[in-house]
């Protein structure tokens, strides 16, 4: 019996364009033969089941619709929906209380990976390197002097929380450290300030592939710009994105090794994505995405074609193994 899937997706911030573009592509290449694929969209005015044109709401009591005279129950959901509240657990609490499977990490992973200072405490204590970094509070009287006395310049600035790097800017001065600031506070309660550290971008998908956690092939990040944001991501074309990345083996082998051991004893699920700066041999912790970008030109669907798993192969199983 075919398996009814809800691809949920849209959500409350900047990044619901992108979820949008992850959940078109899931729908296209999930195993039509296995299941029934619906787009569930998620706004903060209202929950819909969208089909043909169509919208129908979604009874928040137990997660469900009706369809032309029809109760559709769902059999799993398929995460699809960047930034909140997706990305930071909040969702995965309500689909706990109810019972519902999910593709994606924990309520408890989901929460600190979404924080990036909460995620390099954690990390730090696990023994992996991290980038100097302070946090800033809109509450907070702070001044530049006392930011520079934690974190020298040049250095970066975005939002604490969220993700598609929306917000976030590359300092060189002094004199414009408080505008960066400012700049990521209008996305998000805080920010934080991290050194910058010169050296090659890396990126490295990691799945549950059949019952083991895998790493998938790692990309390289080659920017034009001075920062990797929004419009480097997704609309212009000043980012090279070189899969597999052009590192040592025994680099790459670190990396693996790091990525899976990270996935590990945060007791990840799903699909994550672990960005690193490598620095003289030696990887630094950026970020861990619980729930990556899926869209066409996202990584995690470049690495998993490089590792030899397809789109359809990728996608049913994040499904499987959540439902076995």
């Amino acid at each position: 019996m075919k398996k009814n899937i809800a691809v949920v997706t849209g959500g409350y911030s900047g990044e619901a364009v992108i979820s949008l573009k992850s959940a078109e592509v899931v729908m296209k290449h999930l195993d039509a033969e296995k299941y029934n694929c619906y787009k569930v969209i998620l706004s903060k005015d209202k929950w819909v089941l969208a089909q043909e044109g169509k919208e129908y709401s979604i009874d928040k009591n137990d997660f469900s619709a009706m369809v032309s005279g029809n109760k559709i129950h769902f059999h799993c959901v398929f995460m699809a929906l960047h930034g909140t509240p997706g990305e930071d657990g909040k969702l995965q609490g309500y689909f706990d209380m109810i019972g519902m499977p999910y593709t994606s990490c924990g309520v408890v992973q989901s929460a600190i990976t979404f924080n990036k200072a909460f995620t390099v405490a954690v990390l730090s204590r696990y023994g992996v390197n991290t980038a100097q970094s302070m946090v800033v509070n809109k509450k907070d009287k702070i001044t530049v002097e006392e930011i520079l006395a934690k974190v020298s310049l040049p250095c970066f600035v975005k939002p604490n929380e969220g993700g598609s790097s929306l917000g976030a800017s590359k300092v060189k001065q002094k004199e414009e450290l408080l505008s960066a600031v400012e700049k990521a506070l209008k996305v998000g309660e805080e920010a934080i300030v991290e050194e910058f550290i010169e050296g090659t971008e890396l990126t490295c998908g990691v799945i549950r592939y059949k019952g083991k956690v895998k790493a998938l092939a790692i990309s390289e990040v080659v920017c034009s710009k001075e920062v990797f944001d929004f419009e480097a991501k997704y609309i212009d074309k000043s980012t090279e994105e070189i899969t597999p990345a052009r590192i040592p083996i025994t680099t790459e082998t670190e990396c693996k090794n790091l990525s899976e051991y990270i996935y590990t004893v945060l007791g990840c699920r799903g699909m994550i994505r672990i960005d690193y700066i490598l620095k003289k041999n030696t990887l630094y912790l950026l970020e861990v995405n619980s729930i990556p970008g899926l869209t066409e030109r996202s990584f995690v669907p470049q690495q998993a074609e490089y590792a030899g798993i397809s789109k359809k192969e990728l996608f049913g199983n994040a499904i499987e193994e959540v439902l076995q």
